[in-house]
C-alpha cells in the first residue's frame, strides 16, 4: 500500500509566547489512501495540524507539543527528516517559503536530489511533476519571473517528485485560477488512485472538500464536525455558515452589502471633522512615508487633498488613465498588450485573469515598481514616467499578494501605525493625534485584530496577515488602493471584513483597483471588472 495511516492522540500545540494553545484535545485517525479535508476558519488550527503532521513543528518552528501524532506508528517530529520526508510531503499556505531553487526545473528537482534518487529518475520525476502542474514549458525560467500562481503550481510540482505515501496540501489553492483550481483536482483524484493518503487544508467548503471523501472541521484548534461532505452540507449547513465556511444565503448577502450590518463600536468622526484634526505639516509623523522609510519632501498634499483634487479633476481627466500600455520583460516576453484602462474616485475596479495573465504586471507598472513606456500611464493627466516611486506611495496604498512582505514592526500595534512614523523609534516620534487614534482602532475592530495588538505579524493566521496588510495600508488616507489578492485563501467571514473595509474607503472617496480570484464574490460590489488572458484585456460591467 502506498499509503501513510495517521493517528493522533490527544494533540496539543502552544506556540512560543503564547498563552492559548492552537491545537488541544484533538484526537485523529486517517486510514491508508483516505483523502480527508481539513476546513476552518483564520485562527483554527489548520496550518498548525499539517505542520505537525509533517513534523516541521516542533522542530523547527519552536513551541511545546503535547499528546502524540504518528505516520504509520513513526513520530514526525523526532524520525530522521529522511524518513519523514518519504513519508510525508507538505505544500505550505505561502509557497515562497519553500522554493529554494532559481530556476523551475532545479525546484522540482532538488527534493529528489536529496534523497539520492538515480539521476535518470530524477529527470523523469521532474517531467512528470511539472508537466502534472502545467509548467513544463517553463521549467528553465527563473522562479523569480513567474506569477504567484505560477510559484505555487512549481512548489506543487515539488513536493510530487518526492512521491510522499501523504500528501498534505495547505491552501494548495488559495492562488490558482478556476482551470488550475480542475487540475489540482483531478490531479488529487489521481493520487488517490494510486493509493496515497491526502490531507487538503482550507477556509472554505470548497471544491477540494466536496470532493474529498471525509470533511473535518476545526474551531478553535479542536473538532466540531466530522462527516461525509454531502452528509455535513445537509445537516449542518447554518453551522457551517456560522464558522464563514460557506458563504451568508444570497438575501443576507445582499442585506449585508446594502449596508445592513452592525457598525463597530469604535466609529470615526465625520470625514470632515476627521482632516480637521490631521493637519500634516513638513516632517511630521503623519506624512506619508517613502518607499526608504523617510518623511516626503516638505510641499506633499495630505491624502484629503487628494481626495479633493480627484473630485474636481474628475470630470476633465480621471484618476488613473492607462493608454496603449505593452510591455515586455528583459528577454522578449511580452506580459501586456495595448492596454486601455481609467479609474475614477470612488470606482472600485476588479482586476481578474488566469495565473501568468499579466495581473500582478500591470499593478507593479502603476505602482513605478517596473518601467512604463511615457505617456502609457496617466495620473490626474500627469504622465507617471518622471514621478519617484516615494511619490506614488503617497498617492497610491499598495497590498502585496504575500503580506510577509510587507510586514517590518515587532507587533500588530506597531505594523498598523508604521506608515504614520516611518520607523522612527518611540522616543522620536511624536504622540499619535486623537484622529489618528480612532482611525487605528476603528481599523483593527473591523478586521478583529483588537486581541492581537502585541502578538508578532507572523505568528498570525494567514486570513489576519492578509487583513493586517490591508488595514495597514487604509491608516493612511490614499486616493487609490491597490489589493492584490487579498482574499487569498480567506474563509467567507474574513472575506466579508475585506468587503466592509473597501466599502468604508470607497465612501472616503477613495478608488480601490482589486485583483482577484474570487471575481463571483466581488462583482456585486465593484463598478467594473477588467479581465486579462494572455496579456491582452477586455472590460465589462461587473453587474
Amino acid at each position: 500500500m502506498l499509503g501513510t495511516r495517521v493517528t493522533c492522540r490527544g494533540l496539543g500545540f502552544l506556540y512560543d509566547g503564547e498563552v492559548r494553545s492552537a491545537i488541544h484535545d484533538m484526537n485523529l485517525d486517517i486510514a491508508e489512501n483516505d483523502w480527508v479535508a481539513i476546513l476552518g476558519a483564520s485562527g483554527s488550527g489548520k496550518s498548525t495540524l499539517c505542520q505537525l503532521l509533517c513534523g516541521l513543528l516542533p522542530r523547527s518552528g519552536g513551541g511545546a507539543r503535547t499528546g502524540e501524532v504518528l505516520l504509520d506508528g513513526m513520530d514526525p517530529a523526532a524520525a530522521p527528516i529522511a524518513d519523514v520526508a518519504d513519508a510525508v510531503g507538505v505544500l505550505f499556505q505561502d509557497p515562497d517559503a519553500q522554493l529554494v531553487q532559481g530556476i523551475v526545473e532545479d525546484e522540482a528537482a532538488f527534493g529528489p536530489e536529496n534523497m539520492r534518487v538515480p539521476p535518470a529518475e530524477i529527470e523523469e520525476r521532474v517531467v512528470q511533476s511539472l508537466a502534472a502542474v502545467g509548467l513544463l514549458h517553463r521549467r528553465t525560467d527563473p522562479v523569480r519571473s513567474l506569477s504567484g500562481g505560477q510559484r505555487q503550481r512549481t512548489a506543487l510540482a515539488a513536493v510530487l517528485a518526492l512521491r510522499p505515501r501523504l500528501f498534505v496540501f495547505d491552501d494548495a489553492c488559495a492562488s490558482l485560477d478556476a482551470a488550475a483550481q480542475a487540475n489540482f483536482l483531478q490531479l488529487c483524484h489521481k493520487l488517490q488512485a494510486e493509493g496515497r493518503t491526502l490531507v487538503t487544508a482550507s477556509g472554505r467548503f470548497d471544491d477540494a472538500a466536496r470532493a474529498a471523501g471525509r470533511v473535518i472541521v476545526l474551531d478553535g484548534g479542536t473538532v466540531v464536525l466530522d462527516g461525509p461532505p454531502e452528509e455535513l452540507l445537509h445537516c449542518c449547513k447554518e453551522q457551517l455558515v456560522q464558522l464563514g465556511l460557506l458563504p451568508r444565503p444570497a438575501g443576507e448577502a445582499a442585506s449585508a452589502a446594502a449596508g445592513d450590518k452592525p457598525v463597530p463600536a469604535t466609529t470615526p468622526p465625520h470625514p470632515a471633522a476627521r482632516h480637521a484634526e490631521l493637519p500634516v505639516p513638513a516632517g511630521s509623523a503623519t506624512a506619508a512615508v517613502s518607499h526608504a522609510g523617510k518623511p516626503v519632501p516638505a510641499g506633499s498634499v495630505h491624502s484629503a487633498e487628494f481626495h479633493a483634487v480627484g473630485a474636481r479633476l474628475s470630470a476633465v481627466s480621471p484618476l488613473l488613465q492607462i493608454d496603449s500600455l505593452t510591455f515586455a520583460y528583459p528577454g522578449g516576453r511580452v506580459a501586456l498588450r495595448d492596454i486601455d484602462a481609467k479609474i475614477d474616485p470612488g470606482d472600485w475596479v476588479l482586476l481578474t485573469g488566469e495565473n501568468g495573465s499579466g495581473k500582478t504586471t500591470l499593478s507593479r507598472l502603476i505602482m513605478g515598481l517596473l518601467p512604463a513606456p511615457a505617456g502609457s500611464i496617466r495620473w490626474q493627466g500627469e504622465d507617471t514616467k518622471g514621478m519617484a516611486v516615494y511619490r506614488r506611495a503617497e498617492l497610491i496604498g499598495y497590498v502585496f499578494q504575500q503580506p510577509e512582505y510587507m510586514f517590518t514592526a515587532p507587533n500588530v500595534w506597531e505594523e498598523l501605525i508604521y506608515s504614520l512614523h516611518g520607523g522612527m523609534s518611540a522616543k522620536k516620534r511624536p504622540e499619535l493625534t486623537a484622529g489618528q487614534q480612532q482611525r487605528a482602532r476603528f481599523l483593527l475592530e473591523m478586521a478583529g485584530l483588537t486581541d492581537r495588538l502585541q502578538m508578532s505579524p507572523y505568528l498570525l493566521s494567514q486570513g489576519e496577515k492578509r487583513l493586517l496588510s490591508i488595514i495597514s495600508q487604509l491608516m493612511l488616507e490614499r486616493p487609490l488602493y491597490i489589493l492584490d489578492e487579498p482574499t487569498s485563501g480567506m474563509d467567507y467571514a474574513a472575506i466579508d471584513k475585506v468587503t466592509e473595509l473597501c466599502r468604508y474607503v470607497i465612501g472616503e472617496g477613495s478608488a480601490i483597483l482589486m485583483i482577484t480570484h474570487d471575481p463571483e464574490l466581488m462583482k456585486r460590489h465593484a463598478a467594473s471588472c477588467i479581465h486579462l488572458r494572455s496579456g491582452k484585456m477586455s472590460v465589462q460591467p461587473s453587474r
